[in-house]
């Protein structure tokens, strides 16, 4: 391409700075969700790598003992060691220093009696290291390290938030109950205030093994060598040592342990958000194909006069893509610089919530950069390769003619070609409907019905166009609409984009709906407890003391415990649940499919009757279950259930074998039945006032409040999944806004024609508006029916999961539809008063 061409498409570019400016918004949006995302995950990783090699700094060598299961469970999984092989590892030539420590559970208790419990993250007890060799980045900010039975070291987080400082009196509750200390010390971790939002309790070693039950035992042994050797060396000269079921890692290695398992839980949430930035930028190539169709629309005249004077189609062709590789250049630019803010701005937000991420510098790695780039130029060049396709079919002879927009008729072959395609999309989620258990059928579906959409839209718009046309005279409806039909094409690309949005929101908002019902159903049809007391946070536990204390709570018949933690079955990982067994019948309904609940007990277990297809198993069978800290266990097979919903697991084994594979003893629920004639009211709120006064981490709900709070969740995902989904629906509206504005500057001599009969300013901006409204109509109608469907489909998809019954929210749907109308009008505001602002005397002088 000559020097002449690069020029003429750079000074085409600039001279229309609001559409270059509303162009490069719809990728840059995109383009700072995939960067922020990459530079959110990569600097989370960096800074647990950080935490956790500070955390291990001067450790040589940890000994502990081996988890059966893969992977690692920071809720614990590894048996406690005798406290005596301390000295046996002290032993090993080449050892200077070995100490042991143990952790726990310890929830700290605020100034005012409430629970400092962060949102998911754990609540920690743990002997301080004696040693400051092993300290690493462990270190006081205020006081000092505690001593004996009555003193505690708060992190520095937890202190805040509790308001306790040095002196005060600091509760703490534990498995085994409730105590007091002073507080004595606060610390950090490096720069950070607590690890990664955790609450931490510290104790000197003999304290800490009292409160955790933990008396003459030590989790794990640190050590640290002589210097006559490397970290391998020692490791291996003490594994020589160890008897079995114990194993000795470098400090190295149980760093990169810690990080690895971060890194592999982040990857969802990754994923999560890069499903959200790839919505944010199809619609964003919509508006970018949408932008260079008018363009080359508008330029007609001038690309004929291009040719005329020598042009060869492969400049014309090269000048179009060059505007486009500027526009995604200068996209990957601003998305990349977007992207840093973005990620700061979650981890703040995760901050705000209780969820501190070890503070470090934003990082962006060179992935980053090349993931923005490519994004950005790609998305765009591939948006504008046909309309500069069309480009290079203008002939010279246009130059004589008048400008106008493309023709818009529409081939039945394309008609045809997109009603068949959309059809077969149809097709495959009304198949969905009957098959079931296909989330991923549903979603191709949705893909091709799209595409089918995107195939036909044009009719879509002139259809829209034609209903408006008919509709009532004045208001400007009818102008808008011929102009719709005019351009239905260009109508249709812009609704469209509106189009994937709400698809997917309409989608979610079906699944959420349908969730929610079916919540309901399964806690109606399974659950028979009076009162269920839980911790407020998910993955929480409380001390076995609650179950005890309400077995002696008058009017209460029937008390069971449950338990939960992670084990492998079939090589799988899987969730398992420990159940009293008495009075079990009188709290839940497991609707029991095969077998005799009455088997149930010791050596047995119960299975959903899911896991027991997938297993292949029945009553009377034997399953292997390996728990991290006892290996693998058999049990046999007493029944088959099939309502899980109060339970929350396929897997259930009795209570005295769940507590002899599992040292934690906390419970995360316990049902209660009442006695018959008592007043429930009574009963309630006396737990309730007892919870309150020595159990504030246990809430007592009954099942209406039970059901409510499960379905707040799922309101909360919702929202959380709507949010994310905005930036997909600003983009959206930003198309909007830039095809009236191009369609405002393409029909300048109209407008002004308009103008000159006597319509005035009013009437100008009536037409822009009422044009908005119908595409932004469009766009909803369209978005609201295929994600209606398609979010009908995926609820029956996950039956397995749970989702048994199917609900469309139609208030939340007709809601969608009337913002929609109210976002037309509102990306209408800035064209309609440019259009208004037409100078007559130029427009109707314009060649």
């Amino acid at each position: 391409m000559s020097d002449a061409m690069v020029k003429h498409s750079l000074r085409s570019l600039l001279a229309h700075k609001l559409r270059l400016l509303l162009t490069v918004v719809a990728v840059t949006v995109g383009v700072a969700f995939v960067s922020g995302t990459f530079v959110l995950s990569d600097t989370m990783g960096k800074a647990f790598d950080q935490l956790y090699a500070g955390l291990t700094k001067g450790t040589d060598v940890t000994v502990r003992s081996v988890s059966h299961t893969d992977g690692v469970d920071f809720s614990g999984g590894r048996r406690p060691l005798d406290q005596a092989m301390v000295d046996r590892v002290a032993a090993v030539p080449g050892v200077a220093l070995a100490e042991g420590g143990v952790s726990g559970y310890a929830l700290v208790i605020d100034r005012h009696g409430d629970p400092v419990q962060p949102g998911g993250a754990p609540t920690l007890a743990s002997s301080v290291a004696h040693d400051r060799r092993l300290a690493g980045d462990f270190s006081y900010r205020a006081g000092r390290a505690p001593s004996g039975p009555h003193e505690v070291a708060l992190d520095a987080l937890t202190a805040r938030k509790a308001g306790y400082r040095l002196g005060d009196t600091v509760r703490v509750d534990f498995e085994s109950g409730p105590a007091s200390f002073t507080l004595a010390g606060i610390v950090g971790f490096g720069d950070t205030d607590s690890l990664a939002g955790a609450t931490l309790a510290a104790f000197d070693l003999a304290t800490a093994q009292q409160r955790l039950d933990k008396v003459g035992e030590v989790d794990q042994i640190d050590v640290v060598g002589d210097g006559s050797g490397s970290a391998a060396q020692l490791r291996d000269a003490i594994a020589q040592r160890l008897p079995d079921g114990t194993e000795a890692l470098t400090g190295a290695q149980v760093a990169d342990e810690g990080a690895a398992a971060v890194r592999d839980g982040m990857q969802v949430f990754t994923r999560i958000l890069l499903v959200f930035a790839g919505v944010s930028l199809l619609v964003g190539s919509f508006v970018i194909w949408n932008t260079f169709n008018v363009l080359v629309a508008q330029r007609r005249r001038e690309i004929a006069l291009l040719r005329a004077v020598g042009a060869t189609r492969r400049q014309v062709l090269g000048g179009i893509v060059l505007e486009a590789l500027v526009v995604g250049l200068v996209s990957a630019a601003l998305g990349l610089l977007g992207g840093v803010g973005l990620a700061v701005g979650i981890r703040e937000l995760l901050a705000a919530i209780g969820i501190e991420v070890p503070t470090t510098a934003a990082t962006v790695a060179p992935r980053t950069v090349v993931a923005a780039l490519l994004v950005g130029v790609v998305v765009t060049l591939v948006a504008a390769v046909a309309p500069a396709a069309g480009a290079t079919r203008v002939g010279p002879v246009e130059a004589l003619r008048e400008a106008q927009a493309v023709s818009t008729g529409l081939s039945r072959r394309r008609v045809l070609a997109g009603s068949l395609v959309l059809g077969l999309g149809v097709l495959g989620m009304l198949a969905c409907l009957s098959v079931g258990d296909q989330p991923a059928l549903t979603g191709v579906s949705t893909l091709v019905a799209f595409a089918g959409l995107v195939v036909c839209g044009p009719l879509l718009a002139r259809g829209i166009a034609r209903l408006a046309d008919r509709g009532p005279r004045g208001g400007g409806w009818r102008l808008a609409a011929r102009n719709i039909a005019r351009t239905p094409q260009r109508a249709a690309a812009t609704a469209l984009a509106l189009t994937i949005g709400l698809t997917v929101v309409s989608a979610v908002a079906v699944t959420a709906a349908s969730t929610k019902a079916s919540v309901a159903d399964l806690v109606d049809a399974g659950n028979r407890a009076d009162l269920i007391l839980q911790p407020p946070g998910p993955g929480a536990g409380f001390s076995p003391e609650v179950a005890d204390r309400v077995r002696h709570q008058a009017g209460v018949a029937s008390v069971v415990e449950m338990r939960h933690t992670q084990a492998q079955v079939a090589g799988g990982s899987a969730a398992v649940a420990g159940l009293g067994t008495e009075g079990l019948t009188d709290v839940v309904d497991l609707g029991i499919r095969a077998g005799d609940l009455a088997d149930f007990g010791a050596g047995t277990m119960l299975l959903g009757t899911d896991q027991a297809a997938k297993l292949g198993v029945g009553p009377g069978d034997d399953v292997a279950v390996t728990f991290p800290e006892t290996g693998e266990r058999h049990f046999r097979v007493a029944a088959t259930f099939a309502r899980d919903s109060v339970i929350g697991t396929g897997y259930v084994v009795a209570l005295p074998d769940f507590a002899g594979n599992v040292t934690s003893r906390l419970d995360v629920a316990v049902l209660v039945h009442e006695a018959a004639g008592a007043d429930r009211a009574a009963v309630e709120a006396e737990l309730t006032r007892a919870m309150r006064a020595d159990f504030p981490n246990v809430d007592v709900k009954n099942p209406a409040e039970l059901t409510a709070d499960a379905q707040a969740g799922i309101d909360q995902m919702l929202g959380l999944v709507t949010a994310l989904l905005l930036l997909a629906v600003v983009v959206a509206i930003l198309g909007i806004v830039n095809t009236l504005v191009l369609s405002v500057v393409e029909r300048t001599r109209e407008l002004g024609l308009m103008r000159a009969v006597g319509a005035t300013r009013r009437q100008v901006r009536t037409v822009v508006r009422r044009e908005s409204v119908l595409m932004s109509l469009l766009g909803a109608l369209t978005g609201l029916a295929l994600g209606t469907l398609a979010g009908v489909a995926l609820s029956r998809a996950l039956v397995e999961q749970g989702v048994s019954t199917v609900r469309v929210p139609v208030a939340t749907l007709v809601v969608y539809l009337v913002v929609a109308a109210v976002v037309g009008v509102l990306a209408a505001v800035g064209p309609a008063r440019r259009a208004s602002r037409v100078d007559v005397l130029r427009a109707v002088t314009v060649d």
